[in-house]
């Protein structure tokens, strides 16, 4: 068995790969370039199975104790038409700021190894948390965009669909809320690549979010990538994005993250 066990990332998927492998008597290594806490494009949204996720691992009292805001409906707005409705248990909204420093502290202070550079040559086998394949042709590549405000908030996940992309808002700790949404880069390209341009030209979204502060600047990433990764070496188990990035749509990217970062904690352990 390795003295060390390594995770490069320590995003949530790593962060969890290395509770996982602490949880069963092992010593994690975690590779990580960035500084936490640090914010993230992401909807930030948690659906009700990440709770029992966070429990297999330790980390849901914790979790709890950030108060992340309740989201018990769904909204659904389209440019003629809206729909509002009960979720079947209650789901949650953190900001990535809060979560991904959470969780990874919290698998430093349970022992494991942290260390703030590029992993090189890490030994075999080794779990890959970070990195998510881009290659994309030019023309209707999808990017990302996400702000946080402030002002009056929901207890709704609201969805805001319009040709070429779609927005989502919820809730987060702290009574703030996170916009966040895709878009094709055609219709961005026509706004300068100006997300208050593109929310201008949206009436239902603009409407919804003039009550509200922005509170940080837009952020903007992509091109994104739907699919499986394949490119890795035999040797690098991959979790969470760096597995495979479905569409933020199904609300299940940070739910995905944990999990898999639990299988592959429990994986790297029998290997």
């Amino acid at each position: 068995m390795h003295e060390n066990f390594p995770i490069i990332g320590g995003g949530p998927a790593g962060a969890a790969a290395a509770l996982a492998v602490l949880r069963n008597g092992g010593r994690p290594l975690i590779y990580e370039k960035s500084a936490f806490p640090r914010h993230k494009l992401c909807g930030e949204f948690f659906s009700p199975e990440a709770l029992p996720a966070l429990e297999e691992i330790g980390a849901a009292e914790g979790f709890l104790r950030l108060k992340p805001a309740r989201v018990t409906h769904a909204e659904l707005h389209f440019a003629r038409s809206s729909r509002r409705f009960s979720l079947p248990e209650p789901a949650y909204g953190l900001s990535r700021y809060a979560f991904d420093d959470f969780l990874l502290r919290l698998a430093v202070e349970r022992s494991a190894e942290l260390r703030h550079e590029q992993a090189t040559n890490p030994a075999s086998p080794a779990v890959l948390a970070t990195g998510r394949s881009v290659a994309s042709t030019r023309g209707r590549r999808t990017f990302g965009f996400k702000a946080h405000f402030s002002g009056p908030a929901n207890n709704a996940v609201e969805l805001y669909f319009f040709p070429g992309g779609y927005c989502g808002v919820n809730p987060i700790e702290g009574g703030k809320t996170n916009v966040c949404g895709l878009a094709r880069e055609d219709l961005l390209g026509r706004h300068g690549f100006r997300v208050e341009r593109l929310i201008e030209s949206l009436p239902r979204l603009k409407e919804r979010l003039a009550p509200l502060a922005q509170e940080n600047r837009w952020r903007v990433s992509g091109p994104l990538r739907y699919g499986l990764a394949h490119d890795a070496e035999d040797s690098l188990l991959r979790i969470g994005d760096a597995a495979c990035f479905v569409d933020p749509f199904t609300g299940t990217g940070l739910l995905a993250a944990v999990q898999t970062g639990i299988w592959a904690g429990a994986a790297l352990l029998r290997a």
